[in-house]
């Protein structure tokens, strides 16, 4: 940049006016600003280095210098900031960024004019003089105009895209032959300067700014270096000559960037002009119609000057057939029609309006299809009319007409009919509508149906109703709706969707006010199968339901449960307080079983003081359903317990509850009863106020567990749990790594199965707990293993429970973890389930991706056991599948798992992800697994899980056996 501003210097004041020092062209106030204006603010401390050492090296004093560099950078800035300000464009684009380049250039060379003239005047002791202060600005400005536009216009692409080399090469050539007559030859007094500024005009109109800039920057360099050398025809002027010589240069650098910008706006108008012409082209092309231009000639003939392509489609014929005479398309209008559109053609021709007319046109088959036009006139100079218009085929409107004029007919009806827009808001009710609803016509134009929600009718119900009449276009059924008055009623409606093409357009719904039917059938129902008193299900209705239940169950393996309950001590109250008092009892307590079970359970009263309640959907599992069972009737006991406010007094009472447990058809309904009522009597046998099972069993299962449960909590504080470690490894038999189980050692029973365990800890919330002395586990021995060479780089899979890894804290907590024991978290493998992992996909790919940032690696246990969906897979950040042992283990004789274990290998592959197939117990199993891309294992044909002291020797036999082959590979 110094150099430069350095060398723009020294040619500015080589060229010298006469004998003067004063520069007739200041070529470095155009740099400063063109450096400026493209690298912005950052150079002006630059710029005002490059002054201050130029002006120190023509041996200025040092305030001089500082003096005359501010004045010299505050001009060209100042140019700048008003160029930004107008939103100047550096390609000279428009004459409006010619006009405000040259204000602002020479705003600002007044500025540094100024500044420079007062601050020489101050330290030199020189009066100020209008002459230099004149000469000062002229020089600046000539100068910007000249150099910046060379410096803003000169880029890579600018000079790879120089054109018109040749013309170019050419115009040089002459221009330098003028230059030489005009300036140096012996007719060099003749008045020939305009020659130049016609040649410069042509330069402008045929080149590129960068090189019509550079063209003016030399030929102005020449000009005043002639002048100032008393060469040419400026040299003959006296006072005048500088002015001369200025508004010549200045004449040829305005006129050359002012038709550079007119041609550049000519560009741009031309390129907006296609543009639009293209535009207009695709949206008629879009358009469902036709948009043409009709003309009538003053002697009646017409012609089509213009149509859309749609022209061929709809009239079917080409726009060159019509282009100059349009009469083969009127000899096509059906004659009912042709003398009613010249009528009011006619007028709209008289009125200059829109013409607006519907007509029959036949189509080369002989179809007839209904035509609109709508056209706006436009008249022409030599008499005729142009009609700018746009046809559109209304055939399907005109049929739609007439349909509707046939349904007005039997609109209005006995039923009530509404019609809909596609959004349902209403168009048209009829009598009955606004009889059965009490909504009229006016209160209902615009406005959706009134919609009755309910549990019944929620959603997924409207849902329903909308892709059948999306899909078969009809829908009957029963409806609840509301009246004006706020009431619900019940309807039989029936709804149909009228399609205009593949869109429904509108919705005709007919209905019946059907509420005294349902009445009559709703008191039907309540007398034969409810309790009158407490309005629960009786003992009939129970037993349908326990019936249809026991038919249900036996294409479902899940379980259910009765419960038999009797209110403790009902007599007494009866005989002391009186039957209103012990019906108020009986209804508090119907109450109180509604509130407490859940909406797919059933209560009901099989009379006096005994109650059932049915509960549904219990776990598949034998004993999981009994743990959910004795909650459930736990929770009943409890809350049958508490204290009755009954009218004036509180009652305290209690109940005995029987369980019966039954799945399938196992069982009859009648021996349900018997069943539940024995393990009732056994509660009221046991003291009353508890809850009592059927099978004794059942009870033995549920202490053992609550003792398990038990034993449990106590197992972390007494440290009972192990890890135990299972090898895993590389096609070539390299240990990888292993995987960290943990088991638990009982002192009374020795070690309790994961199995029996795990899903208590998982049920109980003891699995986070547990999880998380894994983890810790874990670590501390991956940072064990970091001390050898022999284990240094072994990975170590930890199953994370979906509890347990959903936890808010978890990624926090495993963060500390990792970063309290130092370890390489590349080496720890967290193994999800696919339960775990689709539970909430957004939350837990988000945890996974933050964990993965540390380093460490995912890995989807069990994987092809669940709902494995590819989208998941692919949004989550795994790096390893691990095939089930249940799709290993029958590899030999199932081709149904092998169809599966190589399914999910190749899908692991295409994902990019590792895979491992876990229970590897044959060589059989290992040659398959290698023979398809499977190349990591675990299982007993390596190794069954081990304690660290029995797996540590098993890593030195590997070692010693991978060296002892190394060194006989060696040898060899």
């Amino acid at each position: 940049m110094i150099l430069i501003y350095f060398l723009a210097c020294s040619l500015a004041i080589s060229i010298t006016y006469r004998d003067s020092n004063l520069s007739l062209l200041w070529l470095p106030a155009g740099v400063a600003i063109a450096v400026i204006f493209r690298y912005g603010k950052v150079m002006i401390p630059a710029i005002f280095i490059a002054i201050l050492l130029t002006e120190l090296w023509w041996k200025l004093s040092i305030y001089q210098a500082i003096l005359l560099a501010i004045g010299s950078t505050t001009g060209p800035a100042a140019t700048c900031w008003m160029l930004h300000k107008k939103n100047f464009d550096l390609h000279f684009a428009a004459r409006r960024d010619v006009l405000w380049f040259t204000l602002s250039s020479l705003a600002g060379a007044m500025i540094s004019a100024t500044f420079g003239t007062l601050a020489l005047s101050i330290l030199s002791g020189k009066p100020f003089t209008v002459s230099t202060w004149y000469i000062w600005v002229a020089g600046d400005t000539v100068g910007a105009l000249l150099a910046s536009p060379v410096l803003l216009a000169i880029s890579r692409h600018s000079l790879r895209a120089v054109e018109h080399k040749k013309e170019i090469l050419m115009f040089l050539i002459l221009l330098v032959a003028a230059n030489w007559f005009v300036f140096l030859s012996p007719y060099n007094y003749l008045r020939l300067s305009f020659v130049i500024v016609a040649m410069m005009i042509w330069a402008a109109m045929r080149f590129s700014l960068l090189t019509v800039s550079s063209i003016t920057l030399a030929l102005a360099i020449f000009s005043t270096w002639a002048a100032s050398n008393n060469l040419g025809r400026f040299s003959s002027f006296e006072a005048s000559g500088l002015v001369v010589v200025w508004a010549y240069v200045t004449t040829i650098a305005l006129i050359a960037l002012m038709i550079n910008a007119m041609r550049s706006e000519n560009v741009i108008a031309s390129k907006k002009i296609n543009e639009t012409y293209q535009r207009l082209n695709k949206v008629t092309s879009r358009l469902p119609g036709l948009a043409i231009q009709y003309r009538v000639r003053s002697d009646k003939t017409t012609s089509i000057p213009y149509a859309s392509i749609g022209i061929l489609h709809m009239l079917e014929v080409s726009h060159q057939d019509v282009k100059d005479n349009a009469q083969q398309l009127i000899d096509r209008i059906d004659p009912r029609d042709v003398e009613t559109a010249r009528q009011q053609l006619a007028q709209a021709t008289r009125e200059l309006s829109p013409w607006q007319t519907e007509f029959r046109f036949y189509r080369l088959d002989g179809s007839v299809r209904w035509l609109f036009v709508d056209g706006l006139p436009e008249r022409e100079a030599d008499g005729a009319m142009l009609w700018h218009c746009f046809l559109s085929d209304i055939t399907d409107r005109k049929q739609a007409e007439r349909d509707l004029h046939i349904a007005a007919c039997t609109f209005e009806s006995q039923e009530g009919i509404f019609i809909t827009d596609a959004n349902w808001k209403i168009l048209k009710v009829n009598q009955a509508f606004t009889r059965i609803t009490g909504f009229t016509a006016e209160d209902m134009l615009g406005k959706r149906p009134p919609v009755y929600r309910s549990d019944e009718q929620d959603s997924a119900f409207f849902q329903r109703i909308f892709d059948s009449l999306k899909e078969k276009h009809f829908w009957n059924g029963e409806l609840w709706s509301l009246r004006r008055n706020g009431e619900a009623f019940p309807q039989m409606l029936t709804l149909t969707a009228i399609m205009e093409g593949q869109e429904i357009s509108n919705y005709v719904a007919s209905f019946t006010d059907i509420s005294l039917s349902k009445s009559y059938e709703a008191d039907i129902r309540k007398l034969a199968f409810y309790d009158s008193l407490t309005q629960l299900p009786n003992r009939r209705l129970l037993m349908d339901r326990l019936e249809h239940l026991i038919s249900v169950r036996q294409r479902n393996s899940s379980h259910s449960a009765i419960f038999f309950i009797d209110l403790d001590n009902f007599k007494n109250l009866n005989d002391t307080r009186g039957h209103d008092a012990g019906d108020l009892l009986l209804i508090e307590t119907a109450k109180r079983l509604s509130s407490c079970i859940r909406e797919s359970d059933t209560v009901g009263r099989l009379g006096g003081d005994e109650f059932v309640v049915i509960l549904e959907e219990l776990s598949a599992d034998r004993k999981e359903a009994i743990i959910q069972a004795d909650k459930i009737s736990e929770k009943v006991r409890q809350i049958l317990s508490e204290p009755y406010q009954i009218a004036d007094f509180e009652h305290h009472g209690s109940s005995s509850i029987g369980v019966c447990l039954f799945q399938g058809d196992e069982i009859t309904v009648k021996d349900l009863f018997k069943r539940a009522d024995t393990a009732m009597y056994e509660a009221k046998t046991a003291g009353r106020n508890t809850v009592r099972f059927f099978d004794p069993a059942m009870q033995a299962i549920l202490l053992v567990r609550m003792l398990l449960e038990s034993n449990l909590r106590l197992a972390l504080s007494q440290n009972q749990f192990q890890l135990y470690y299972q090898v895993q490894v590389n096609a070539d038999g390299k240990f990888l790594g292993a995987e960290a189980l943990i088991r638990w050692w009982y002192p009374d029973r020795g070690f309790i199965s994961p199995a029996e365990f795990i899903p208590l800890a998982e049920e109980t919330g003891l699995i986070i707990p547990i999880g998380q002395w894994v983890l810790e586990t874990a670590c501390a021995q991956l940072k064990q293993w970091e001390k050898s060479a022999a284990t240094s780089n072994l990975s170590l899979a930890v199953n994370v429970s979906a509890k347990q890894f959903q936890l808010t804290s978890f990624v926090e907590t495993l963060s500390e973890i990792v970063a309290r024991h130092q370890i390489n978290p590349a080496l720890l493998k967290i193994e999800l389930t696919e339960s775990a992992i689709l539970d909430n996909i957004d939350a837990t790919t988000e945890k996974m991706r933050e964990l993965k940032k540390l380093g460490i690696a995912f890995s989807m246990d069990d994987f092809g056991t669940g709902y494995s969906s590819l989208a998941y897979l692919q949004r989550l950040p795994l790096n390893q599948l691990k095939i089930d042992q249940s799709f290993v283990r029958d590899l030999s004789h199932d081709e149904n798992d092998a169809t599966i274990v190589r399914a999910i290998i190749a899908l692991g592959i295409n994902l990019g992800l590792n895979v491992i197939a876990e229970g590897v117990e044959t060589s059989a199993q290992r040659a398959f697994l290698i023979k398809h891309s499977c190349t990591a294992f675990q299982g007993y044909l390596f190794s069954k899980p081990l304690p660290m002291e029995e797996f540590m020797c098993l890593l030195e036999q590997e070692h010693s056996v991978h060296t002892q082959q190394a060194q006989i590979g060696f040898a060899g």
